[in-house]
C-alpha cells in the first residue's frame, strides 16, 4: 500500500538522479573547460603572437643596425673616403651589394649632391642634394624611413610589388673632419616581406596569423594587401608607440575581434635606428578553434553517456527496489509500533544483495553510531581539505617555476615586481631591475646541440643565483633572457657594482657534458626610486632598452637606464 501518494518510485528517482548527475557533470566540465582550457588557450595564443612580434622586432633592428654599421665601415675605407677614381669606389660598393643583395642601390654623392660612384652606375651624375637621405647624411649616420622609389623606380628592374626603400646614409669626412660627401644605402623593403613569410610557419598562416609593420604616423608598411600604405589606429598600435610590448584582445576597424601581439623597434635617441610598431594579429575565432572543438566533443560524448547511463540505471533500479521495498515495510512496522507504544519488532535480515543485508543490519545500530559517524566524517573532511590545500600549493609553485632552470618564471617575476616597488617605497631604499641577455648562446646551440644549450642555460641561471643575495630574485624570461631583481640598495652605483660582479662571474668557462664554452652577457639596469610612481611596464622597458644599448655598443657590458 502506498502511504505517500504522488511520490516518485525509487526506480524513477534513480533514473532521474543519474540523468541529473550526468547533466551536472557535463555542465561543470564545460564550465571548467571554459574557465581553464579556453583561458589557457587564449593566453598561449597571445604569448605566441607576442613572441612573433618580438622576433620580427629584433630582426628589423638587426638589419637596420647592420646597414648603419656597413655605412660606417664604408666611410672609413680609404678607397671610399678618399676615392679619386669612381671605378675603384664602385668596385667596393658592388662587392658589398653582392654580399648583401637586399641593398638595391649604394652610392657616393659629392658635397654638392652629385652622385660620383654607384652600384651598376645607376644615377651617376644625378643631383640628389634635395633627397632626405643626403641632407640627413651630411649631419651624421641616419636612417630614413620607409618610402617609395623616386629616382630609381624607372631604372631598377620591374617586379610584381613596387619598389620601396629604407635609406641609411653616413657622411664622408675630409682630413679636417668636415663633410665632403655622403654615402647612401637603399635597403629594399623586399627583405622585410621575405622575413615575415619565414616567421609565419605554414600552420600559423593557415590559421590566419598576419604580421603588420606600421610607421610612426600609422601607415601600414607591411601587412595584408588591402591595408598596405593605409593608415590605421588601434589600441595595440598606441601601446606599441609608447614603447610598450605585450598582447591583447581588440576589435579592429573591420569589426572582427583579434588577438594582437605588439612591440616597437628602434631607439628614439638613435637617429640611425627606425621606430616602427610591429603588430602580429590572429582572429580570435581561429585562435580559439581548438578550445571550441573540445567543448563540442565533450557535449556530444556526454549526451551519449547520459543515454547509456539512463538505460542502465532503469534496469538496475528494478533490481534494487525489491529488497529495498522489504526494508521499507520493516521500517514502517517499527514506526507503527513506536506510534502505538508497543515494543518495536526487530528489523529482519533482508536478502537480495549484500548491500541490502548490510543496510538492514546497520539500521539497528544507526542511532547509537550516529555521533561516532559524524565525528569520523568531520575528521575525514578536514584531512581532505588539508590534502587539497597542499596539492593546490604544489601546483601553484609549479606554475611559477621555469621547467628547465628551476628559476622563477615570467609569471612569478610579474607578481614579484609590484611587491618590490611597494617595499622600496616603505623602507625608503631603491630597488633595481637587471635585464640580462646571454651573448653567444646561439653559437653554442648551433655548434653543440640543444641539450648542451639547455645545460648552459641551467648553469648560467645557477651562477646568477650564486652571485646575488638570498633576498634578491633571479628569474628566466624566455630563451637566453634573464632578470635579476635587487632590493635594499644604497644607490645606482650599488646596482652597477652588483651587475659588474655578475658579469665577471659569467666570464668563467662553463663546463658542459661534452665541451667547455665561454659566453658573455649584456646587462641593462633600470633603477626604481622610492619616490617614483610604480609603473611596471615602463620599468621593464627601461631595463630592456638599456640592455639593447649594450648590444649596440659591443655586447658583454653594463648600461644604466636613464631615470624617469
Amino acid at each position: 500500500m502506498n502511504s505517500f501518494p504522488g511520490k516518485l518510485r525509487l526506480s524513477s528517482l534513480m533514473t532521474l538522479a543519474v540523468c541529473a548527475t550526468v547533466a551536472l557533470t557535463v555542465g561543470l566540465q564545460l564550465a571548467l573547460v571554459n574557465h581553464f582550457a579556453v583561458r589557457q588557450s587564449r593566453e598561449e595564443a597571445q604569448l605566441r603572437l607576442q613572441q612573433l612580434s618580438w622576433q620580427m622586432r629584433d630582426s628589423l633592428n638587426r638589419v637596420v643596425d647592420k646597414a648603419a654599421g656597413d655605412a660606417r665601415l664604408l666611410t672609413e675605407l680609404p678607397s671610399v673616403r678618399h676615392a679619386r677614381n669612381p671605378d675603384t669606389a664602385r668596385q667596393v660598393l658592388e662587392s658589398l651589394q653582392r654580399t648583401f643583395p637586399d641593398y638595391a642601390w649604394i652610392g657616393i654623392a659629392e658635397a654638392n649632391g652629385t652622385v660620383s660612384a654607384a652600384t651598376g652606375r645607376m644615377l651617376e651624375g644625378a643631383d640628389v642634394s634635395t633627397r632626405p637621405w643626403f641632407t640627413a647624411g651630411m649631419r651624421g649616420v641616419h636612417a630614413s624611413d620607409y618610402h617609395p622609389a623616386v629616382l630609381l623606380e624607372k631604372i631598377l628592374p620591374r617586379k610584381p610589388d613596387p619598389w620601396r626603400f629604407v635609406d641609411v646614409s653616413a657622411p664622408l669626412l675630409d682630413g679636417q673632419g668636415k663633410p665632403a660627401g655622403v654615402l647612401g644605402l637603399h635597403l629594399s623593403w623586399e627583405w622585410t616581406r621575405n622575413h615575415a613569410k619565414k616567421l609565419l610557419t605554414p600552420a600559423l598562416r593557415e590559421y590566419g596569423a598576419e604580421i603588420l609593420v606600421v610607421r610612426d604616423d600609422g601607415t601600414v608598411m607591411l601587412g595584408p594587401d588591402s591595408m598596405v600604405e593605409r593608415k590605421i589606429d588601434t589600441a595595440s598600435l598606441r601601446l606599441a608607440r609608447k614603447g610598450m610590448t605585450g598582447s591583447m584582445r581588440e576589435v579592429w576597424p573591420d569589426g572582427r575581434a583579434y588577438l594582437t601581439g605588439y612591440s616597437q623597434t628602434g631607439d628614439m635617441l638613435d637617429p640611425s635606428s627606425l621606430r616602427w610598431s610591429v603588430l602580429v594579429r590572429q582572429t580570435e575565432d581561429r585562435a580559439m578553434e581548438g578550445a571550441v572543438d573540445l567543448q563540442h566533443r565533450m557535449l556530444a560524448w556526454s549526451a551519449l553517456l547520459a543515454l547509456l547511463l539512463a538505460g542502465a540505471a532503469a534496469l538496475l533500479a528494478r533490481r534494487l527496489t525489491r529488497p529495498m521495498a522489504a526494508l521499507r515495510r520493516a521500517i514502517e512496522r517499527v514506526t507503527e509500533a513506536h506510534e502505538a507504544g508497543r515494543e518495536a519488532p526487530p528489523i529482519p535480515h533482508v536478502d537480495g544483495f549484500q548491500e541490502a543485508a548490510i543496510l538492514s543490519s546497520a539500521m539497528r545500530d544507526l542511532v547509537r553510531s550516529e555521533t561516532a559517524h559524524r565525528a569520523a566524517l568531520l575528521a575525514m573532511n578536514e584531512r581532505l581539505e588539508a590534502a587539497v590545500a597542499e596539492r593546490t600549493a604544489e601546483l601553484q609553485a609549479l606554475l611559477l617555476r621555469d621547467v628547465l632552470t628551476g628559476l622563477p618564471n615570467r609569471r612569478a617575476l610579474l607578481e614579484t615586481l609590484p611587491e618590490a616597488m611597494s617595499r622600496a617605497r616603505r623602507v625608503g631604499r631603491p630597488c633595481a631591475l637587471l635585464f640580462l641577455d646571454m651573448d653567444g648562446f646561439k653559437t653554442v646551440n648551433d655548434n653543440h646541440g640543444h641539450e648542451e644549450g639547455d645545460e648552459l642555460l641551467r648553469q648560467f641561471g645557477e651562477r646568477l643565483s650564486q652571485g646575488v643575495r638570498k633576498t634578491d630574485m633571479v628569474a628566466r624570461l624566455a630563451g637566453d633572457e634573464f632578470v635579476v631583481v635587487l632590493e635594499m640598495l644604497a644607490d645606482a652605483v650599488h646596482a652597477e657594482d652588483t651587475a659588474r660582479k655578475l658579469l665577471a662571474r659569467l666570464k668563467d668557462p662553463f663546463v658542459l657534458r661534452t665541451t667547455s664554452v665561454t659566453v658573455g652577457a649584456s646587462i641593462g639596469i633600470a633603477l626604481h626610486k622610492p619616490d617614483e610612481a610604480p609603473d611596471l611596464d615602463a620599468w621593464l622597458a627601461r631595463a630592456d632598452h638599456a640592455m639593447y644599448a649594450v648590444k649596440r655598443t659591443g655586447k658583454n657590458g653594463v648600461a644604466l637606464a636613464a631615470a624617469m
